[in-house]
C-alpha cells in the first residue's frame, strides 16, 4: 500500500493549481492516517490485554471519523503498544530521528488545527493554499517514513498484512477497494452485521462503495452492557450542542421512500411542547414503525432545529411477551404487566438492573415510584419522551383498550410525552398521524430502488406506467411492494406471473406460500437454526441466536441472510445488537416442519435448544451480577454518574475530577473506588494513584472480588508478580474461576518477559506462562459468554507465547553457534 500512496503523492504534486493540489493532498493524508489508525487498532487488539486496554471509545468514534481522530488514536495507543509489545514502535512519532527532523505528531496536530480552522470552517486564499500544499506534501513524506511498518502490504491474493517485524499480522479490515486506497466515511452495524462505507482515493474518478466486515472486527468490541441499553448522544440544534440518553433502534430500511407529509406532522408535534400525545396509526405493513424510527434517527443526525426544551431521555419500548426480569425469564400474558414494562424500560436508564420492588407494583404505584426517580435526577415530564411501539398487542378486548387509553393518559401527564404506534385508533386524545399507502409515484420509486438493490431485472426493465399499475394493485403498501421485488429477484419470474403466484391469496395463504418458498431455498443449517429457535424459551436476541448458530455449525451472517429475505419475524435493531420475535404464523410453520423430523433429529435439536437456554440464563445471571455490583452500586451519586458520562465521552481528566468529588460524597462505596481505580489504571495509566484507590476499595469491602483483581492488575502492571499472584489467589478463594486466575498470571508473565534481557531467564518466564495457559484452557468450562471470552484470550496468548518461545529459542541457538565458532 505504501507504493499506492507514493503514486498518489506524485499525482498530487503534478497539479499546478495550488487549491486543487491542497484538496487532493488533504484527501491523501486523510486516507493514510485512517489506514495507519486501523493497523494500530488491529495491533492493539492482537498484542495487548483486552480487559486492560479498552479500544471501545476510540473505535466507536471511528465509525464516523473526523480528521483529528486518527491523530488522537495514534497518540493514545502508541505508548500502550510500546509498553506491551514493541518498545521501538513508530520512532519519529514523539521524537526526532535521523530521518525525521521534527516529531510527526506535532506536525499533524498543527495540520488538524489548520484543517478545522481554515479548510473546514474558514476561508483559504491563494497564498494559504500555496503554503499549506507545500506543508501537507512535506507532512505526507514524513508520515510515509514514520508509518512505513504499519502501512499494510498487499499479498498476491489481495489480503493485507504487516511486515515480519510486526509478526506479519493479518489486517482484517478492508483498506483497499478496486486496487486503490480508501477514505472511510462510515462504519455501521445493522442487525449485528457490520459494514464499511467510503470512497476510493483517486483524482480522476473516486467511487463510492460499501462492503461487509467480518463478524470479528476491531469495531465489534463492545464492553459488557445490556442489549438495547441507553447511550449518550450529542446533537446540534439551532447551532447549540445538546446531549441526551436514548435507546433508539437504528433505521429499519435504507430505502425509505416518501412520507414527507407524515414526517412533517411528526416533526411539528415534536416541537409543540403543549401536545402530550402523538398517535401514529394505520393498517399493518404501511410502515408506522419505519416512519417513527426514520424521524428519530434523523434527529440523532442533527437534521432538525427544534425549540427548547429538548428531551433529556428518549425511551423506546416495543411490546414483547418475553422479558428478563429480576426474578428471571417472564412471559407476559395480560395487559397490566405488559404496559407497566414501558415504565420499567424508562427506569433502566437510571438503574440498569431494577430491584424486585419494581416488579411487585404496577399501575399508579409504579408511576408514582417512577416520578420519584425523575425528581431525584432533577427531571420533569418535559424532559422525557416515550416511544411505545405496536400497542395493539397490549390490549384486545374493548375494556382492555379503554384501560390502555387511560393508562397512556396518566403516563403522558405525569411521566413524559408519548409517541404511540398502533394498528387501531387508541382511546386517547392524541395528535393523529394516519399512515396509509404511498402515492403511486412513491410506490414506483420504491420498487425501482429495491430492484436495483436486489437485481430484480423485470422491475428494472418495466416502464413507469406498468409499475404504477403494480403499485396500485398492491394498495401502494411498502411491505407488499418489497415482498414482490424480492420474490421476482429470487424466482426470475415476470411481474404478472409473480403477482399471480403470490398476491391472489388470502393473507394466511400468502404467508404460507412465502414461508414455503423461503424454506425451500434455505440450506439445511439455516433450517436447523430456525427449528432450534422455535424450541427456545429464552428471548431471541443476538447472543442467543449467535449461540444457536454456533451449536448448529453455521456462520451467524449466513443465518442472517436467510432471516433478512423472509417475513418470519419482527425485528428490533440496535445496530450492534438486535432482538427478533417470531411471527405467530411463522412459529406454527416451524413447528409443523419440526413435526416431520424423525425422533433422533428432534431430540438432537431439542438438546441444542436446551443448551442454548442454559447459556442464555447463565449469561443473563452474570451480566445482571456485573451490572448490579459494578454499575448500579458504583454510580449512585450525581458526581459518580457525571464521572461515568465524562469517561464514556473520552474526557478522562474531567472524569477523574468528578470521581474525586464522588468518593468525597460517598466515601464508603467500595464499588465506586474500584471503578475509579479501573479508570486510573487503564485510561490514565497512573499506576500509583490506581494502587492507592484499589487498596481503599478493598479496605472498605474485603469481599469485593473486582477490587481485589483490580489491585492485582496494578501490581502486575508495576512488574510485581508475587504481589499480583497473591491477590489473584485471594480472588480465587472468593469465587473467581480457576481458568480466569491462571490466565491473569500467564498474561502478567508474558509481558514481564519483555522486560527481561537474559535469554535464558526470558525463556523460563515464557515457558511458565505457556504452562499456565495450558492449565487455564483445560479448566475452562466455556459454559457462558465470559468463559468464551476467557477461552479466546487463552488461545490468543498461547499463540503469542508460542511464537515468542520459538523466536527466542532460535536466537539462543544462533548465539550459541556463534560462540562455538569463536
Amino acid at each position: 500500500m505504501k507504493t499506492l500512496y507514493q503514486e498518489a503523492l506524485i499525482s498530487a504534486i503534478e497539479k499546478e493549481n495550488h487549491t486543487e493540489k491542497l484538496t487532493y493532498l488533504t484527501s491523501l493524508l486523510r486516507s493514510l492516517l485512517q489506514t495507519v489508525s486501523v493497523s494500530i487498532f488491529e495491533i492493539t487488539k492482537d498484542q495487548t490485554p483486552s480487559d486492560e486496554v479498552s479500544l471501545f471509545d476510540l473505535t466507536n468514534r471511528f465509525t464516523k471519523p473526523s480528521d483529528g481522530l486518527p491523530v488522537e488514536a495514534i497518540e493514545t495507543l502508541t505508548p500502550l503498544i510500546r509498553g506491551y509489545a514493541y518498545k521501538d514502535f513508530l520512532p519519529g512519532w514523539f521524537e526526532k530521528t535521523k530521518d525525521v527532523e521534527y516529531p510527526i505528531s506535532k506536525r499533524l496536530i498543527e495540520w488538524v488545527q489548520f484543517r478545522n480552522k481554515k479548510q473546514g470552517h474558514g476561508v483559504i486564499d491563494s497564498e494559504t493554499s500555496e503554503l499549506w500544499s507545500s506543508k501537507t506534501e512535506s507532512i505526507i513524506r514524513d508520515c510515509l517514513t514514520v508509518f512505513s511498518d504499519v502501512i499494510p502490504k498487499i499479498h498476491d491474493n489481495g489480503e493485507l498484512y504487516l511486515p515480519k517485524s510486526l509478526n506479519r499480522l493479518s489486517i482484517k479490515t478492508p483498506l483497499i477497494y478496486e486496487n486503490q486506497p480508501i477514505v472511510i466515511n462510515q462504519v455501521s452495524a445493522r442487525k449485528g452485521i457490520w459494514r464499511i462505507s467510503g470512497q476510493t482515493l483517486s483524482w480522476t474518478k473516486s467511487n463510492d462503495f460499501t462492503t461487509t466486515l467480518p463478524e470479528e472486527n476491531i469495531f465489534n468490541n463492545q464492553s459488557i452492557k445490556e442489549h438495547g441499553g441507553y447511550e449518550l448522544s450529542e446533537i446540534v440544534s439551532n447551532n447549540k450542542d445538546y446531549s441526551f440518553f436514548h435507546n433508539i433502534p437504528v433505521r429499519q430500511t435504507d430505502t425509505f421512500e416518501g412520507r414527507k407529509d407524515e414526517i412533517s406532522k411528526l416533526v411539528e408535534w415534536f416541537d409543540d411542547e403543549d401536545s402530550r400525545y402523538c398517535l401514529v396509526y394505520g393498517d399493518g405493513g404501511y410502515g408506522k414503525t419505519t416512519l417513527v424510527l426514520e424521524m428519530l434517527n434523523q434527529f440523532l443526525e442533527s437534521q432538525y432545529d427544534f425549540n427548547e426544551p429538548l428531551p433529556t431521555v428518549i425511551s423506546y419500548h416495543t411490546a414483547k411477551i418475553t422479558r428478563w426480569t429480576e426474578e428471571g425469564l417472564k412471559h407476559f400474558t395480560s395487559i397490566t404487566p405488559a404496559v407497566d414494562e414501558c415504565i420499567r424500560e424508562l427506569m433502566r436508564c437510571f438503574d440498569p438492573v431494577l430491584s424486585k420492588d419494581w416488579y411487585s407494583i404496577s399501575g399508579r404505584q409504579l408511576i408514582d415510584k417512577s416520578i420519584g426517580v425523575l425528581r431525584e435526577n432533577k427531571l420533569n415530564r418535559n424532559d422525557i419522551l416515550l416511544v411505545i411501539d405496536n400497542t395493539e398487542t397490549l390490549a384486545t378486548s374493548q375494556q382492555e383498550v379503554k384501560d390502555l387509553g387511560a393508562f397512556f393518559k396518566t403516563v403522558g401527564k405525569s411521566i413524559g410525552r408519548i409517541i404511540i404506534t398502533s394498528r387501531r385508533r387508541e382511546f386517547i386524545e392524541a395528535t393523529p398521524i394516519l399512515i396509509e399507502g404511498l402515492t403511486e409515484a412513491e410506490g414506483v420509486s420504491l420498487m425501482q430502488r429495491l430492484a436495483n438493490d436486489y437485481g430484480a431485472v423485470p422491475i428494472q426493465q418495466a416502464g413507469e406506467a406498468t409499475l404504477r399499475k403494480v403499485s396500485k394493485k398492491l394498495m401502494n403498501k411498502p411491505i407488499l411492494l418489497e415482498a414482490l421485488v424480492k420474490y421476482i429477484s429470487r424466482s426470475n419470474l415476470g411481474i404478472d406471473s409473480a403477482i399471480e403466484n403470490v398476491f391472489k391469496k388470502s393473507n394466511e395463504d400468502l404467508l404460507d406460500f412465502l414461508y414455503d418458498d423461503a424454506w425451500a431455498r434455505m440450506n439445511q443449517f439455516q433450517k436447523e437454526v430456525f427449528l432450534v429457535l422455535v424450541n427456545l424459551s429464552s428471548p431471541l436476541d443476538q447472543s442467543t441466536i449467535s449461540r444457536a448458530c454456533q451449536e448448529i455449525g453455521i456462520q451467524h451472517t449466513e443465518f442472517q441472510s436467510a432471516l433478512e429475505e423472509t417475513h418470519f419475524s419482527v425485528l428490533t435493531d440496535y445496530g450492534r445488537s438486535y432482538f427478533i420475535e417470531l411471527v405467530d404464523l411463522a412459529g406454527r410453520f416451524f413447528l409443523q416442519q419440526f413435526s416431520k423430523l424423525d425422533d433422533l433429529c428432534k431430540n438432537r435439536l431439542r438438546n441444542i435448544a436446551h443448551s442454548v437456554d442454559l447459556y442464555a440464563t447463565e449469561r443473563e445471571r452474570i451480566e445482571r451480577e456485573y451490572r448490579t455490583d459494578r454499575v448500579a452500586e458504583a454510580f449512585r451519586s450525581e458526581y459518580a454518574k457525571a464521572a461515568k458520562v465524562h469517561a464514556d465521552k473520552g474526557e478522562i481528566d474531567e472524569a477523574i475530577e468528578m470521581y474525586e468529588l464522588a468518593v468525597e460524597d460517598d466515601p464508603v462505596n467500595s464499588s465506586l473506588h474500584d471503578r475509579f481505580s479501573w479508570l486510573l489504571l487503564n485510561r490514565k495509566r497512573d499506576f500509583n494513584y490506581a494502587k492507592e484507590i484499589s487498596k481503599k476499595a478493598i479496605e472498605l469491602d474485603d469481599n469485593n472480588c473486582d477490587a481485589i483483581v483490580g489491585l492485582a492488575l496494578v501490581h502486575y502492571r508495576l512488574g510485581e508478580l508475587n504481589e499480583g499472584d497473591t491477590l489473584i489467589e485471594m480472588a480465587k478463594s472468593k469465587g473467581r474461576p480457576l481458568s480466569f486466575c491462571l490466565l491473569r498470571k500467564a498474561i502478567a508473565r508474558f509481558y514481564k518477559s519483555r522486560e527481561e534481557t537474559n535469554i535464558n531467564k526470558k525463556l523460563e518466564i515464557l515457558e511458565e506462562a505457556f504452562d499456565l495457559l495450558e492449565k487455564a484452557e483445560k479448566s475452562n468450562s466455556r459454559s457462558n459468554g465470559y468463559d468464551e471470552k476467557n477461552h479466546r484470550d487463552i488461545i490468543k496468548y498461547k499463540d503469542l507465547t508460542r511464537r515468542q518461545i520459538t523466536n527466542w529459542r532460535t536466537k539462543k541457538t544462533k548465539s550459541q553457534k556463534i560462540i562455538d565458532n569463536l
